[in-house]
């Protein structure tokens, strides 16, 4: 099958300076990812204007700026937010009004359309071109690298519970859910030496983990580029990644006092509780059963979850940002706020999918490589999302990035409006 020449964007202005900014703004907003709110992890000022979501305010800002312009305005509209984003960030808005307090509701809000709008501006627009394309593919490697070494060398060196730079074990482990299957399954496409850091970083990132979320949605994003690949070699890769990060997790448990082995367990360490991981998911089902339509306000579910346990034992010993996204948006913006963010997922898993299909039947292997590790990566951040949310603070910029590299792979290979 023959591209379209006139479909593809040319890279002869790839670097150009009106598109070096956002380039450089978005590989910094990539890069500085990995070291989360580092060095000023307790400044509450820190984790809101720290380096990603600056840029993403800055992206905000220039896409304000050039849409008031007719001249620039052309800049712009083909890198606005789906309606389904528009939606869900609506229906936050509305959920606003239903909080018992405007501060936090108000805060969560506006880092959510933030990242959401100015976030996907940004990437969207740095990624309008081939060769920015794979550059960024090799950034996300380098930067999840970064990210698992720091959190080896200190679970190693200092302290088996402090996950590097993130500190908490489901920070850490999300963040690394969704970036090691994408950059692994990209870097299976390219030369022996790709392959083997790809080994690597697979079997590194379960060796760090410490979560039952962190290991199944890596191996859910490898599992689903066994089914999705066609390619003997990638197969073959993807087999030995599985087995040997398999064998990494046991070794994890041997060295690391079965931090993560413990963490599948369905009960509490006295072996007569449920765990109480479960026991906030009933909760929150609770909580969905009685304020369905209206939800706590967007942000605000620990605000009225205790009044939801019943009879079930509250044992307080659940620990931060253990939290199943998917109950977490249905406890706090409501039915309608769910189906939204479902409405997102549905849309992007598509347009995934679609192009992965596509472009394996094609002839550039590059341009199928992406759309297989974004289909990939998108799966595991639906596992890794119902064990914590992709929507905490220095994680959602994850989230939105891999929404942006299906949305340009789309718009750059598949030529396919959205």
């Amino acid at each position: 099958m023959e591209y379209n020449t006139n479909k593809l964007i040319s890279d002869s202005d790839a670097f150009n300076w009106r598109n070096l900014f956002f380039i450089a703004l978005a590989g910094i907003t990539v890069a500085v990812s990995a070291l989360h709110f580092w060095p000023f992890e307790d400044s509450k000022i820190w984790q809101m204007l720290n380096i990603p979501n600056f840029c993403c305010g800055i992206g905000l800002a220039l896409a304000v700026v050039l849409s008031i312009s007719k001249k620039y305005r052309g800049m712009v509209l083909p890198y606005m937010p789906h309606v389904s984003i528009l939606a869900y960030l609506a229906i936050n808005v509305l959920s606003i009004s239903f909080a018992d307090s405007l501060s936090r509701p108000f805060n969560y809000t506006l880092k959510l359309a933030l990242v959401f709008t100015g976030g996907l501006f940004l990437f969207q627009k740095a990624l309008s071109k081939p060769k920015v394309l794979n550059l960024f593919y090799i950034l996300i490697a380098i930067a999840v690298s970064i990210s698992v070494l720091a959190c080896i060398y200190s679970r190693l060196a200092f302290d088996p519970k402090q996950f590097g730079f993130h500190g908490n074990v489901f920070k850490y482990g999300t963040y690394i859910g969704i970036l090691v299957p994408l950059a692994c399954i990209y870097l299976f496409c390219g030369s022996k030496l790709q392959v083997l850091l790809a080994i690597l970083i697979t079997t590194a990132g379960v060796f760090s983990a410490g979560t039952a979320g962190a290991c199944l949605a890596i191996f859910a994003g490898l599992i689903t580029t066994l089914v999705l690949s066609k390619k003997p070699s990638t197969r073959a890769g993807i087999i030995i990644c599985l087995l040997l990060s398999a064998a990494t997790l046991f070794l994890s448990n041997k060295v690391f006092d079965n931090t993560a082995g413990s963490d599948f367990a369905l009960k509490e360490n006295d072996a007569i509780n449920l765990r109480q991981r479960y026991i906030e998911w009933q909760a929150e089902i609770n909580l969905l059963e009685k304020r369905g339509i209206t939800g706590t306000g967007a942000g605000c579910v620990n605000d009225y979850r205790s009044n939801f346990y019943y009879r079930l034992p509250k044992l307080n010993t659940l620990k931060a940002f253990d939290q199943n996204g998917f109950l977490a948006i249905g406890a706090e913006t409501g039915l309608l706020g769910l189906a939204a963010f479902i409405w997102i997922l549905i849309h992007y898993a598509r347009v995934s999918l679609r192009d992965c299909l596509y472009l394996r039947a094609g002839e550039n292997p590059k341009a199928c490589a992406m759309a297989t590790a974004n289909t990939a990566a998108f799966v595991s951040a639906l596992t890794a999302n119902i064990f914590s949310s992709v929507h905490y603070n220095g994680i959602l910029i994850v989230f939105v990035l891999l929404l942006s590299l299906i949305s340009s792979v789309n718009k750059i290979y598949a030529g396919r409006l959205q």
